[in-house]
């Protein structure tokens, strides 16, 4: 029969069921430039491919990053709490118990080196499972709350880390500390500027040291919290690598201990600027923005970012996902979908009329994926587009519908994720590039249930093909319950006896691997059986390994110790800053005379109070003034003390510096003078002069 008889034939069957619409029916929502986010999301995939080549799935650390982030978090964790026992959380002592252990103790060494490159990996891998789940399209629709919950844990992950630097106490501690106070004297926490506290070293507040110890220590709690609302609507999470991966992470980042030990910078010092300085970019990337910008610009920065990352479940999105319904009269209670639903968006429910209860889909939950349409027996569950009953009448008309003496067809379910996915379909399921098929677009290859697989056998198909996507399959389980299914392992499973010696195979190909895919295909169609991967060897195997550990040991290592561009000023700096209460003074508030031009309701009696007067201060340099300025009086009712901090930048050389301060109202009275011969020999060495009316000048 020709091709127009054919078609003719179709048209008036009505075999075509609505393919477009089920060419349509994948699982993710649309969302903002999908194509180039999953233009990226290939780099990911290859690599996956990759290491699939000479490793198995459970040891390929970019097919669980989120497992493998959380494995890395708890060894920090552990060598963490380790280290306290040799760790003095005292800003006077907290360098030298590091440093004097360094040299003495090489297993409190390797606790360190191990805490540090932990926290490392911990956050390389946060990052890496952050852009994979934004580049694959799930971070939208019932997906947001993982998202959102996953941008926290980022922040207080890194957080942590910024304050755990921090209790090291040297130089990158001391811009940590710095760039700390500049955000914080933004906001009204304290009552004296922080960075008052980090001007010379007697200065420093033991007690903000403790706290920030104390932080430290407290704030992987909230991890936990965090983490179990990230995981909360998921279904038989992998929380932790496996034993054998576990166990290859924990030797890469000894070995990489042993070879690169972690090593503190010099002791920080309050007068000394940081001049050449290696930090950890992983955790310390915000003191590029610290030491250039303001406070208020580094907290509309930090806001911003903050906003813009968490909102993009909502930005990105275009279209929501389509979501599964369960008709409660065709649900039988056998709660098979409940137990295969990945996301936990399943619950059953009682029942009045009888003592079998039936499921019941949230639609807040449902991600679409359609695992559940193929664990239902009596076909129970509706999804949107692709109704499995058209779906059982278009494989009886695909399958009937045929001229006399033409070969069966073979019958193709096409994971929507996977590589037949772009192929140029008709309403037929026919494919140019792919002849002897028909083929039916899948939101996933859990949605094909065994019993579809029975029934196309039954109506004459020469064989049945499953096609999936392999790594980081986009609905999760549904590779896993898909392989189950077909084995005969899980509920509901591929009857062998109904399907006698008509070939049914599975194969899982990323949209990457097209050729792959057609290549397998025809072998199948030709054959009846599938191509024989080839067998690993162990050579391969290892080399595939060894690579893979000195990869990511040097991504981990180079940005944990790398250059970081220092601010020095132009000239050598003279700080001067004070903390004094001006005079009190009585301030009438208003006359008799003044009052009798009022109205009478706005009349009252003539009151006089006591206020401070602003805090004057002149600076002068080899007998130029370079400062005269009044700082007015803090607290709520300005009846507190003045305060200043004043960077004054001077050539190098040998100067005469004087202070005048006056507190009086008299402005022409300076009650408090002090000068002295200052060197300054460096643009890294700051000269400091505090005041206050106890103590009076103190230079440093």
């Amino acid at each position: 029969m020709d091709t127009p008889t054919l078609s003719r034939k179709r048209k008036q069957t009505g075999t075509g069921i609505p393919f477009r619409k089920a060419a349509q029916a994948r699982s993710h929502p649309e969302f903002v430039a999908e194509g180039l986010l999953r233009r990226l999301n290939t780099v990911f995939i290859r690599l996956n491919q990759w290491v699939k080549q000479g490793l198995p799935e459970e040891l390929n650390p970019f097919a669980q990053m989120g497992a493998v982030a959380n494995t890395t978090f708890i060894i920090a964790l552990v060598t963490g709490i380790l280290l306290l026992f040799w760790y003095s959380p005292s800003i006077h002592f907290a360098y030298n118990s590091l440093e004097s252990l360094r040299i003495t103790s090489f297993l409190v060494q390797l606790m360190r080196s191990l805490h540090r490159y932990s926290s490392d990996a911990c956050m390389l891998f946060m990052v890496l499972h952050g852009l994979q789940v934004l580049m694959a399209g799930k971070f939208s629709g019932p997906r947001w709350l993982a998202w959102v919950s996953g941008v926290v844990l980022a922040g207080f992950l890194w957080l942590d880390g910024w304050l755990g630097y921090w209790l090291v106490w040297d130089q990158r501690a001391q811009l940590v500390a710095l760039g700390s106070a500049r955000m914080m004297d933004v906001l009204p926490v304290f009552s004296d500027p922080l960075s008052r506290s980090f001007l010379t070293n007697e200065s420093v507040n033991s007690l903000l040291f403790f706290l920030v110890f104390f932080m430290h220590m407290l704030i992987p709690l909230g991890m936990g919290v965090a983490l179990w609302i990230h995981i909360m609507r998921l279904n038989r999470s992998l929380f932790f690598t496996r034993k054998r991966l576990t166990w290859a992470i924990l030797l890469s980042l000894t070995a990489l201990s042993l070879l690169y030990p972690a090593t503190s910078a010099p002791r920080a010092d309050m007068l000394t600027v940081p001049d050449r300085l290696t930090i950890d970019w992983f955790y310390l990337f915000p003191l590029f923005l610290t030491e250039r910008l303001q406070g208020g610009t580094l907290w509309l920065i930090t806001l911003v970012v903050t906003v813009l990352v968490s909102a993009v479940p909502w930005l990105f999105q275009k279209r929501k996902s389509r979501v599964a319904r369960v008709l409660e009269n065709r649900c039988n209670g056998c709660a098979q979908c409940y137990q295969d639903c990945p996301y936990n968006a399943i619950t059953m429910m009682p029942r009045s009329d009888r003592d079998e209860p039936y499921a019941s889909i949230d639609p807040a939950r449902c991600v679409g994926c359609g695992i559940c349409v193929g664990s239902c027996d009596p076909a129970g569950v509706t999804f949107p587009l692709l109704e499995p009953l058209d779906v059982r009448q278009w494989i009886h008309r695909v399958l009937d519908d045929r001229p006399p003496g033409q070969k069966a067809p073979y019958l193709a379910f096409i994971c929507a994720e996977s590589a037949g996915a772009n192929l140029s379909l008709n309403e037929w399921g026919e494919s140019p590039e792919l002849p002897g098929y028909r083929m039916l677009p899948v939101p996933c290859a859990g949605w094909v249930h065994p019993l579809m697989i029975e029934r196309a056998v039954r109506k004459g198909a020469a064989g049945v093909l499953v096609v999936s996507c392999d790594v980081d399959p986009y609905c999760r389980k549904g590779v896993e319950w898909t392989i189950a299914r077909l084995q005969g392992e899980r509920k509901p499973v591929l009857r062998k006896d109904k399907i006698g010696r008509t070939p049914v195979q599975y194969v899982r190909c990323d949209r990457t691997e097209k050729a792959v895919f057609l290549s397998i295909a025809r072998a199948f169609r030709e054959n009846g059986t599938l191509p024989r991967p080839g067998a690993l060897r162990r050579g391969h195997r290892w080399a595939v390994a060894a690579a893979l550990g000195v990869t990511l040991s040097i991504v981990t290592l180079l940005p944990s110790d790398a250059p970081f561009p220092t601010v020095v000023p132009e000239h050598p700096e003279v700080i001067v800053s004070f903390k004094h209460p001006g005079q009190l003074v009585e301030q009438r508030n208003r006359s008799a005379a003044e009052n009798e031009e009022l109205l009478p309701h706005m009349r009252g009696a003539a009151s006089v109070q006591r206020v401070r007067v602003p805090v004057r201060m002149r600076i002068f340099v080899d007998g130029r003034e370079v400062l005269h300025k009044a700082y007015p009086p803090g607290g709520l009712f300005n009846d507190g003390t003045s305060l200043a901090i004043e960077k004054i930048p001077i050539p190098e050389g040998k100067h005469h510096l004087r202070i005048e301060i006056g507190d009086s109202p008299d402005p022409g009275e300076w009650n408090f003078v002090d000068q002295r011969e200052v060197v300054l020999d460096s643009r890294t060495r700051r000269h400091v002069v505090m005041f206050d009316k106890v103590t009076g000048f103190r230079w440093y």
